[in-house]
C-alpha cells in the first residue's frame, strides 16, 4: 500500500511538471526569461509590436486608396478604376472597366471577401474564366505605373479583378477597425503641397498632433527628421519608408502622429492584446512554479519509489538478462513513440487546436518513454537490491562459455563457425516470422512474430557488438603498426581489453616496441661514445701537436742555410698545420651533429655577410683563376642566427668551391628571397668528375675527389650542414653531372617597415 501511495504521488507531481511545462511552452512569452518579470509590459512585448506594424500598414493603405475609392467621403462603386485596349481584327478597342464592374466579374468566378477582409474563393466550381489579354493603358490605383518588359503591361480580367478586390479589402480593413469604430489607436498623417492645401488622414479630427504626442505610447515623424519622436520601445522600422513612399507631392512638408491611449478605454484589438498578455504572464508564472513544484516532487518520490523497489522480490520480467531487459525497454520505447503518433495523438487532435499538436504530439510520446524508463529502473533497483544485476548478465555468462569452450580454437575456425551460427539464426527466425505473418491466423501467431523479430534484432545486435569488437581490436592493432612504422618505440598496446589471438598479437608488438627502444637506446649511447672519444682524443692530440708546430717555428728562427733541412721543415709545418685544422674539424664536426653548441642567436643582415665573404674570398679565387659572379639583392635581408656559426658555413662552402672547382672556370654565388625564406646558393664546375651521391657528400670524411690529391678533410660540409640545422636552416647538395651546388636558407625576419605595411593592408 506504502508503494503504491508513492507511486501515485510520483505520477501526480509528474502531471503537475508537465501542466507547469505546458503553460510556459504554449505562452508567448515563452523565451523572454527574467525580463518577464522585472518591468515587462504589453507595450514592449512582440504581440504588440506584430500589431502595431499591422496598423501601420492598413493606414497607410488607407491614405493610398482613399482617394482611388471614394468620391465626396463616400465609398463609389461607379469610379472608373481600369482603361484597357485590345485588338479585334483590324480595329483596336479602348474600355474602361469601374469599380462595381471589377467587383461583380469577381463575385462572378466565387470571389469574395472574408470576415478578415482577405480575398478568398468559394469552393463551388465555376465555368472557367475567357482569358482575354489586355493591353492596360492606365490603372487610377497606380498612377506611376511603368513597365520595363512589354510582356508587363498585358493582363486579364480576373487578374485585374483580383488587383481591385485586394486594395479594397485593405481600405475597408482600416476604414471599419480603425475608424468607422472606437479604437485605442489615433493617427493623423498629413501631407501639405502649400500653406493652403494639404491631405489630411485621420480618425481623430478633431486632435493636433500635440494632443496625440501627449497619449500614452505615441510616434511622430515629420519629412525634416531621419529618426522618429517616439516612446515605444519596440516601433517597427518602416514607418519613415512607407510614409515617404505614400507622399502623393514629392516633397518633405509632411508629419505621421500615430498614438495609442494605454489605459485602452475602447474594445478593440489592443484592450484585447493587453488582457490576453496581463493573463498568459500569469500563467507563466504559474507554470513556473508548477515546474519547480512538479519537479521536485519528481526528485524526492522517485527516490523513494526506487528505495523501496531495492527491497522488493523479483518477478517474471526480472528473470530476464540485464542487456535483454534493456533492450526490450528500448524496443518498446520505439514502439510507443510510433503508437502515440499514431493511435493516442489522433484522438487528442480531436479535442486540442491545430496550433498545439505538434507540441501534445512530443508530449504524449515523452510520457510514455518516461513510464518506460521508470519501469526499467525499477526493475534495475530490484536486481540491484538481489545482486542479479551483474551475475545474470549476457556479457559475464556468455564470456565465461567462450573463455572456457573456444579459448584454444584457431581464429578462423572461430569466426567461420561464429558465422555460420548467425546465419542460421537469421534465416530460422525469418522463416519462423514469414509464417507467422503470411501462413496463419489470429492474434496469437502475430504476437509469435513480432517476438520472432525481436530475437532477430537481439541476435543481429549481438552479432553487430561482436564484428565490432573484433573490427575494433584490429584497429588498434594497425594504429599500434602505423606508430611503430614512424619511428615512435615507446608506443604500447593496452592489452587489457583484448581477447584471443588478437591479445596475442598485441603482446607481441608490445615486446616488438621493447626491443626496438631498447637497441635505439644502445646506439644513441654508442653515437655519444663515438662523440665523446673524437672529442676526448682531439683534444689529447692538440697538446703534443702544439708542441710540434711550436718547436718548428723554433728551429725555423734559427735561419739554417741547408735547402734540405729547410724542405724537410716546410713539409714538417705542412703536415703539422693540416693536421691541427684536423683536429679541430673533428672537434667541432662533433659538436654540431650531437647538438651541443650554445649558439648566440641575433638578427643578422645576410645581405651584407655575403658580400663580406665575397671580397675576403676573391683574391684566394685568383690564386686558381676562378672569377667570382654574384647575384646579391640590394635590400636588406634579415635572418635570426649565430653570426660566428654562419660564418663557419660560408667559409666552409667557399673553401670547398676553391679546392674543387675547375681552375680557370666562375663560381656563382646567388641570394634571393623565395617565400619568406632568404636562401643562398653557390655553384661551380668540378674539376673532377662527381660519381658520387648528393647525399654521401655530407658525410663524415666523404671527398667529391675521390683520389684525395687535395687537402681536404672531407668535414667541411658535414659540418656546414649540422650548423644549418641548428640555427633552424635548411642546407641541400644538389649535383648535376659536374655541376656541384649547394643551397643554404634561413627564415627571413620581417623588417620594421614591412610589418607596418602588412599591418595597413
Amino acid at each position: 500500500m506504502k508503494k503504491f501511495t508513492t507511486l501515485l504521488l510520483h505520477l501526480a507531481f509528474l502531471t503537475v511538471a508537465m501542466l507547469g511545462l505546458s503553460l510556459m511552452y504554449l505562452n508567448y512569452n515563452y523565451g523572454r526569461g527574467i525580463h518577464l518579470f522585472s518591468h515587462s509590459t504589453y507595450e514592449d512585448s512582440e504581440l504588440f509590436r506584430e500589431q502595431l506594424e499591422k496598423d501601420i500598414n492598413r493606414i497607410f493603405d488607407y491614405v493610398n486608396y482613399k482617394d482611388v475609392f471614394e468620391t465626396d467621403g463616400q465609398l463609389d462603386y461607379s469610379k472608373k478604376m481600369v482603361g484597357v485596349s485590345y485588338s479585334s481584327g483590324i480595329e483596336t478597342q479602348s474600355l474602361t472597366y469601374t469599380l462595381d464592374e471589377l467587383i461583380r466579374y469577381g463575385k462572378s468566378l466565387g470571389y469574395y471577401l472574408n470576415s478578415d477582409y482577405e480575398v478568398v474563393q468559394s469552393e463551388v466550381e465555376t465555368p472557367p474564366p475567357k482569358e482575354d489579354n489586355f493591353v492596360v493603358d492606365w490603372r487610377v490605383y497606380m498612377p506611376s505605373d511603368s513597365y520595363s518588359e512589354p510582356g508587363d503591361a498585358y493582363s486579364t480580367l480576373e487578374g485585374l479583378s483580383l488587383e481591385i478586390m485586394t486594395r479594397l479589402g485593405s481600405y475597408l480593413s482600416t476604414y471599419n477597425n480603425l475608424i468607422a469604430k472606437p479604437s485605442n489607436l489615433i493617427f493623423q498623417v498629413c501631407y501639405h503641397r502649400s500653406n493652403a492645401e494639404r491631405s489630411m488622414y485621420t480618425n481623430a479630427p478633431d486632435l493636433d498632433a500635440d494632443a496625440i504626442r501627449s497619449m500614452g505610447k505615441y510616434c511622430y515623424v515629420d519629412g525634416t527628421t531621419l529618426a522618429p519622436d517616439t516612446n515605444i520601445s519596440v516601433l517597427p522600422t518602416n514607418i519613415s519608408q512607407v510614409a515617404e513612399s505614400s507622399n502623393p507631392y514629392d516633397n518633405n512638408n509632411y508629419y505621421v502622429a500615430i498614438g495609442l491611449d494605454t489605459s485602452y478605454p475602447n474594445e478593440d484589438v489592443y484592450q484585447a492584446g493587453y488582457d490576453s498578455f496581463q493573463n498568459m504572464r500569469v500563467m507563466y508564472l504559474a507554470g513556473i512554479f508548477c515546474i519547480l513544484v512538479g519537479a521536485a516532487g519528481l526528485i524526492l518520490t522517485l527516490y523513494r519509489l526506487l528505495a523501496e523497489e531495492k527491497n522488493c522480490p523479483l518477478n517474471y520480467y526480472d528473470s530476464l538478462s540485464t542487456e535483454a531487459s534493456v533492450i526490450l525497454t528500448v524496443l518498446g520505447c520505439l514502439l510507443a513513440v510510433f503508437l502515440s503518433y499514431r493511435v493516442f495523438s489522433k484522438l487528442l487532435h480531436l479535442v486540442v487546436q491545430v496550433s498545439y499538436w505538434s507540441y501534445t504530439d512530443k508530449l504524449v510520446a515523452a510520457v510514455f518513454i518516461y513510464l518506460l524508463l521508470l519501469w526499467e529502473g525499477s526493475s534495475l533497483m530490484r536486481r540491484y537490491g538481489a545482486r542479479t544485476l551483474w551475475s545474470n548478465s549476457i556479457f559475464r555468462n556468455g564470456r565465461t562459455f567462450l573463455n572456457l569452450y573456444f579459448k584454444e580454437k584457431r581464429l578462423t575456425v572461430w569466426v567461420a563457425f561464429l558465422y555460420f551460427c548467425f546465419l542460421g539464426a537469421n534465416l530460422g527466425i525469418l522463416s519462423g516470422v514469414y509464417l507467422s505473418f503470411f501462413h496463419s491466423q489470429g492474434a496469437l501467431s502475430r504476437i509469435m512474430g513480432i517476438l520472432l523479430i525481436v530475437i532477430l534484432v537481439v541476435v543481429d545486435l549481438w552479432g553487430f557488438h561482436y564484428m565490432f569488437r573484433n573490427a575494433w581490436e584490429r584497429d588498434k592493432i594497425t594504429e599500434a603498426i602505423s606508430t611503430l612504422s614512424t619511428g615512435d618505440t615507446s608506443y604500447h598496446i593496452d592489452t587489457t581489453l583484448f581477447s584471443g589471438k588478437e591479445k596475442e598479437l598485441a603482446d607481441n608488438l608490445n615486446n616488438i616496441s621493447h626491443g626496438l627502444e631498447h637497441a635505439l637506446q644502445e646506439q644513441v649511447k654508442s653515437e655519444r661514445l663515438k662523440a665523446d672519444l673524437i672529442t676526448n682524443v682531439s683534444h689529447d692530440i692538440k697538446t703534443p701537436l702544439t708542441s710540434i708546430i711550436n718547436y718548428v717555428d723554433l728551429i725555423k728562427r734559427e735561419k739554417i742555410q741547408d735547402p734540405k733541412i729547410q724542405s724537410y721543415l716546410d713539409v714538417l709545418e705542412q703536415k703539422s698545420q693540416r693536421l691541427k685544422n684536423l683536429t679541430e674539424d673533428l672537434v667541432e664536426a662533433s659538436k654540431a651533429s650531437s647538438g651541443n653548441l650554445k649558439l648566440e642567436i641575433s638578427d643578422l643582415n645576410f645581405t651584407e655577410l655575403i658580400q663580406q665573404t665575397n671580397g675576403e674570398f676573391e683574391e684566394k679565387f685568383a690564386l686558381r683563376r676562378l672569377d667570382l659572379v654574384t647575384q646579391i639583392p640590394e635590400k636588406r635581408l634579415i635572418i635570426e642566427a649565430d653570426g660566428r656559426r654562419l660564418w663557419r658555413i660560408l667559409e666552409n662552402l667557399y673553401n670547398n668551391a676553391f679546392k674543387y672547382a675547375m681552375e680557370g672556370s666562375r663560381i656563382y654565388v646567388e641570394l634571393e628571397h623565395t617565400d619568406g625564406m632568404a636562401v643562398f646558393t653557390i655553384k661551380n664546375v668540378s674539376e673532377s668528375p662527381l660519381n658520387i651521391d648528393a647525399n654521401e657528400l655530407t658525410e663524415r670524411f666523404v671527398r667529391g675527389d675521390v683520389a684525395r690529391t687535395t687537402e681536404g678533410s672531407g668535414l667541411g660540409l658535414s659540418i656546414a650542414k649540422n650548423l644549418t640545422l641548428l640555427q633552424k636552416g635548411t642546407f641541400d647538395i644538389i649535383i648535376d653531372g659536374d655541376l656541384f651546388k649547394a643551397r643554404v636558407a634561413f627564415p627571413l625576419k620581417p623588417l620594421p617597415e614591412e610589418k607596418e605595411h602588412s599591418e595597413e593592408s
